[in-house]
């Protein structure tokens, strides 16, 4: 289960899971013109995963879209930190919250493509 805020674990530094959060949610907006989706962090056992989630139906290719993006994103972001302080990038949107489901991505796996994104 994910703990929102409050004291985590050494492993998950909330400092540096809020910091990806933000420049995700920020890069989103910018890159994708796309302000309605925002990242926050989250402690999950001893690892910080990245929740990101939108008020919107994002449907189609608009979600496949956003995903790749926050994949790319974030991907890199907890490389860059040190992945094994991480353990999940999490995405909804309206339409998974109305069916009580999440994207789950681990951040290894969101790592390997987004290095596949680069080359």
């Amino acid at each position: 289960m994910f703990s929102l805020g409050g004291t985590a674990n050494a492993a998950c530094d909330q400092r540096v899971a809020k910091s990806i959060a933000d420049k995700v949610s920020s890069e989103i907006a910018i890159m994708i013109q796309f302000t309605k989706a925002a990242c926050m962090p989250a402690a999950e056992a001893d690892r910080c995963s990245i929740l990101c989630f939108s008020d919107l139906r994002i449907l189609g290719m608009n979600r496949n879209i956003v995903l790749v993006f926050i994949t790319a994103s974030a991907g890199k972001k907890m490389r860059d930190a040190g992945l094994s302080k991480f353990a999940d990038i999490v995405f909804a949107d309206r339409d998974l919250l109305d069916r009580k489901r999440a994207l789950r991505l681990s951040a290894q796996r969101a790592s390997a493509l987004q290095t596949g994104f680069a080359t």
